[in-house]
């Protein structure tokens, strides 16, 4: 429990610093694995960032089948 609980306040910082840097498409993505707690990302460069930082913070991530998307799980 309290792993998940840093994890999330991790994810806040991340999602801060991404506005601060003008990263907004990828803080609206982070924003809504947040709010959702899991987000579906594509293939694209938001898609990119947001994966590569739930990495880092250790969340579970899902690849499809075919490998055009990912679902990352907080």
């Amino acid at each position: 429990m309290l792993e998940k609980k840093i994890r999330r306040y991790k994810a806040m910082e991340l999602h801060r610093e991404m506005v601060r840097k003008g990263q907004l498409g990828a803080a609206k993505l982070l924003l809504r694995l947040l709010r959702n707690g899991r987000v579906r990302l594509g293939l694209d460069n938001d898609s990119w960032i947001v994966e590569k930082a739930c990495e880092e913070l250790g969340c579970y991530i899902y690849y499809d089948r075919r490998g055009y998307s990912a679902t990352a799980h907080l």
